[in-house]
């Protein structure tokens, strides 16, 4: 039996001695790989890989470093706001009933652009009828709507002979539309007359210039 061990005994004392003695490389296929705390080994091209050659190999660009200047920010050039080509000629609000208004105006830069925006009277009645829903019980219903009355108008004529060149208003014969514009693109000495009933008129005149 001691013949068995000692050999056993003496491989292990060899192994022992190698290890105290600082040897650091091990056999290959020793299955360690680099950990990043020594030098990596050194790269190996790969010869079958192929290149497609949509890439050109360049200079890199070269690595920011902290001495290097900081960019600073710039604010962009305030762009000027678009200037209103058209001078503004009349700009008031009318509360009627009120006396028709009348103004003369020389368009000698068309055009003159005429808008207005109206508010008519709201009339509210009480109505007694029977329910559609349910039990179909008679009950009372709030209506409000513009009043029949309430109307505006825009009239522009040549001073000069007195014919009508333009108009718009707001009921009678006129759409319920509230907002609504007139556009005339010919210079004249006209006149504008604005009526109405039972609204009130927010009136915007402007012009090509004066």
């Amino acid at each position: 039996m001691a013949k068995v061990y000692k050999p056993l005994s003496i491989i292990l004392v060899f192994v022992l001695t190698l290890a105290s003695a600082g040897c650091a490389e091990l056999p290959p296929g020793s299955g360690f790989e680099w950990s990043g705390f020594s030098s990596p080994p050194d790269e190996v091209p790969i010869e079958d890989e192929h290149d497609p050659g949509y890439l050109t190999p360049v200079t890199p660009y070269a690595t920011a470093t902290s001495d290097m200047a900081i960019p600073t920010l710039s604010k962009p050039p305030d762009v000027a706001p678009t200037t209103d080509t058209y001078v503004t000629v009349y700009d008031q609000t009318i509360q009627y009933p009120q006396a028709t208004k009348a103004y003369s105006f020389d368009l000698t830069t068309p055009p003159l652009i005429i808008e207005f925006e109206v508010e008519p009277k709201m009339i509210t009645r009480i109505k007694h009828a029977k329910s559609d829903y349910k039990d179909r019980k008679y009950k009372d219903f709030i209506q409000v709507f513009p009043s029949e009355n309430a109307w505006f108008l825009v009239t522009v004529r040549d001073r000069g002979s007195g014919a009508i060149v333009a108009e718009e208003g707001f009921g009678k014969l006129y759409s319920a539309n509230t907002k609504k514009r007139l556009f005339i693109g010919r210079t004249g000495n006209y006149q504008i007359d604005l009526a109405g009933s039972e609204a009130k008129v927010h009136i915007l005149m402007r012009a090509g210039g004066v």
